[in-house]
């Protein structure tokens, strides 16, 4: 299979993508709706949880996942539980090494770690596991030294596609009427006017903004990762980053609020994607900020401003 002169392999993984895409958008769109993931189907769960974990291990490796899950024990279950649905046992055996090597560190040494041991120790589980045997009896399939590392990490998504594949009474919805079909489903929250109105008084005035720039650019799907610094104007600024789309990993936007304006960059260069009034950031305006109390640049390795979501 080629796609536009792209590799057999690499097209197969953004045929799988593109059919996992679906199914994060689908979770994604409820929970815009504030519909919990314990209200979701599990199988949806499952699929957005391994793909959220694939997208962190190929952007950063499994440090960056435990990082920006927060070692959440919920979360980190349901990757667990999601590798165990697909049937990855080369994956979750890889998965359970790492998790054991963190579950230690945070045990006897409140959560320090040493780098260096941990990448050696995890690299070897990756040896052990993602083998040409193991994975080609896996998938059913050859596998040989042609799969790089980052294949053997995208034979989840091919796995996760085989088991959307596998689900039944799946209703597809044309594309005008998909946005009121999600209202329709998230109509069936008891609560759901408290649980609108609780999240929208408990956010920043930032992420409104954000929301408008996002929407200025034509892109949406919004997922903050953490606060960094940034200079502008020969000034250094904390900057917002997050990721925009389905699809974790890509997408990466900053966003910066300085006299009286919000700012949206593409990634870490200087392309400005889209800007608007932000009258709350102008000199003056005695509007609290919801940034860290740092000066900007105080984080480092070892230390990590996230940005909640949603």
């Amino acid at each position: 299979m080629r796609q536009m002169g792209v590799a057999p392999l690499a097209a197969e993984f953004m045929q799988a993508q593109g059919t996992i895409d679906e199914v994060t958008g689908f979770a994604h769109g409820l929970w815009e709706r504030h519909v919990r993931d314990d209200e979701m189907p599990p199988e949806v769960i499952n699929v957005s949880r391994v793909n959220y974990f694939v997208g962190q291990i190929l952007n950063g490796g499994f440090l960056q996942f435990v990082q920006n899950s927060r070692w959440n024990k919920e979360f980190v279950g349901g990757v667990r539980s999601g590798l165990a649905a697909l049937g990855a046992h080369e994956h979750l055996a890889v998965f359970e090494g790492g998790a054991r090597l963190i579950d230690q560190a945070y045990q006897t040494g409140g959560g320090q770690l040493e780098r260096d041991r941990f990448n050696k120790a995890f690299d070897q589980l990756e040896r052990e596991h993602l083998t040409n045997a193991r994975l080609s009896a896996r998938l059913n399939r050859h596998v040989d030294d042609s799969w790089k590392w980052g294949d053997r990490w995208q034979c989840l998504q091919l796995l996760s596609a085989r088991y959307v594949a596998g689900w039944r009474d799946v209703a597809r919805v044309p594309a005008a009427a998909y946005s009121a079909a999600l209202d329709r489903l998230a109509a069936a929250v008891p609560d759901l006017a408290a649980r609108r109105q609780a999240r929208e008084d408990a956010r920043p005035w930032e992420k409104t903004a954000i929301d408008r720039l996002v929407a200025q650019a034509g892109l949406d799907h919004v997922w903050y990762t953490a606060f960094s610094a940034r200079k502008h104007n020969g000034r250094t600024l904390w900057c917002w980053n997050f990721t925009v789309g389905t699809t974790p990993g890509e997408g990466h936007h900053q966003a910066i609020f300085v006299d009286g304006e919000a700012i949206m960059f593409k990634g870490h260069t200087d392309e400005i994607v889209a800007r608007l009034a932000a009258p709350q950031a102008a000199p003056g305006s005695g509007v609290a900020r919801n940034e860290p109390s740092r000066e900007p640049g105080s984080e480092g390795p070892n230390i990590l401003f996230r940005i909640p979501n949603p």
